[in-house]
């Protein structure tokens, strides 16, 4: 039980279409590769050069969003006295607050005293207004200050790799010049006001509002537009015309690779399982491999269970069903699959009311359920073995969808990118290198 514990963990992890951890693991491969093929291609000073942009934004990437927000939760929440774990979605809709906050039980989970109604209670004090007000704005000021950073990060790179060359050229001619910055304005700010006085070239028109709507409550999202940002930078800083279409086939590939590529491929994958193999795979791992969706399955109480939700005509009945059917296997695989959250009231769990549950995906799941549900009828095979290939093919898929990314991002993209420096300079050698010492020869 422990082995498949672990690899239910994993898969779950890297499944999970609003996780980190397997875009963390991608561009983690495309750094390295980048890395690698820069040093061995390019050089020393490209592949320094290279290991600051790559590490140094993935630090930023990963790191900078959550540790904005964080310390916005500990500022500007707590001097408004409003707890930052109540979703914000909770609070939109005037039927969904009322119902929070009449069933709200136990203590929240990030509070050792506040109750889930009482901060719910605060935050509906003035309406949501003012909780609603704080999230956009946390959200906008973390992607904010993340792409200050990683610009930043930029501009200090390209001062160090000019410093390197110089250096360089400093040993072999041999003799005292000297590269110094002195009663200059330091580069990385220089190049910021340029930056700055140049804006008006980008339009950012109706950007604000549509980008607070798709990242406010998805972390995939917040990492979709702090990777736009970069991408838009690092075109913006590029060093001459060669670097701008390095910069281009590497983003383009790499954004499409991350985002479209393994969303493609994935439903490839479940649809050949399903059609040929006659598995479905769609249900998360963790629902597969439980025990009491096992149970259900070979009750036969699955189509019965969903009925039970489907007859509910409005939100608040949908919610009340959800709450008081713990033990209906639609709501069993929707806590599994972390769309219902739970919070500990006394010594029995019930539903967290402060976390939102979202109805769409309520009702992907029962329709994911009712598949597997009749290609298991059809099987003629006890629920224990349709389930353990089920789980078997599962984990094939999210693997092979890695594995294959992977690929492509660690091997292709940096060949490609390559390939093209060599077609457009005839070298691989770093050319930003060759334009720093064409300029100080000059």
């Amino acid at each position: 039980m422990a082995i498949e514990a672990i690899t239910s963990k994993i898969v779950s992890t890297l499944g999970n279409k609003e996780s980190l951890i397997p875009i963390m693991i991608k561009d983690g491969v495309d750094s390295a590769s980048l890395t690698y093929k820069s040093y061995k291609e390019g050089g020393v000073i490209e592949g320094k050069d290279r290991a600051i942009d790559e590490f140094g934004t993935q630090a930023i990437w990963i790191g900078g969003i959550p540790f904005f927000k964080k310390a916005i939760d500990w500022t500007a929440y707590k001097l408004a006295k409003i707890n930052p774990g109540v979703d914000v979605r909770v609070l939109a809709n005037d039927e969904y607050a009322s119902w929070a906050k009449e069933n709200a039980k136990g203590i929240m989970n990030n509070s050792k005293t506040q109750t889930v109604k009482k901060a719910i209670t605060d935050c509906l004090a003035d309406g949501g207004k003012k909780a609603k007000g704080l999230y956009k704005g946390k959200i906008i000021a973390a992607t904010a200050l993340t792409l200050a950073t990683y610009f930043l990060l930029t501009k200090g790179k390209h001062k160090n790799t000019k410093d390197s060359v110089l250096k360089d050229m400093q040993k072999e001619m041999n003799d005292n010049f000297s590269y110094s910055l002195n009663n200059e304005t330091p580069q990385v700010f220089a190049d910021f006001n340029e930056f700055n006085n140049n804006k008006k070239n980008i339009s950012f028109k109706g950007v604000v509002k549509n980008v607070t709507d798709a990242i406010l409550f998805n972390p995939v999202h917040n990492m979709k537009i702090i990777d736009a940002g970069i991408t838009t930078e690092r075109l913006a800083c590029s060093r001459n015309k060669t670097e701008l279409a390095e910069h281009a086939i590497k983003e383009g590939g790499f954004l499409f690779l991350l985002y479209g590529f393994g969303n493609i491929l994935e439903k490839k994958i479940n649809d050949f399982s399903s059609k040929v193999l006659k598995k479905p795979i769609d249900l998360c791992i963790d629902v597969l491999v439980d025990k009491k969706f096992e149970a259900s399955l070979g009750h036969g109480n699955i189509e019965q269970d969903i009925k039970g939700l489907e007859v509910c005509k409005t939100l608040t009945d949908r919610l009340n069903f959800i709450k008081n059917n713990p033990e209906n296997s639609l709501v069993q695989a929707a806590k599994k699959a972390k769309i219902v959250s739970t919070v500990k009231d006394g010594s029995s769990s019930v539903v967290d009311t402060s976390k939102f549950i979202d109805m769409k995906a309520i009702d992907n799941l029962a329709g994911n359920m009712k598949e597997i549900n009749s290609k298991f009828i059809q099987s003629g095979e006890t629920a224990k073995k349709f389930l353990n290939k089920t789980k078997g093919l599962k984990i094939a898929s999210v693997m092979a969808n890695i594995g294959i990314s992977c690929l492509f991002l660690g091997y292709l993209m940096p060949k490609a990118v390559y390939k093209y420096r060599q077609w457009k300079t005839g070298t691989t050698k770093f050319h930003v290198e060759q334009d720093i010492r064409n300029s100080k020869n000059k």
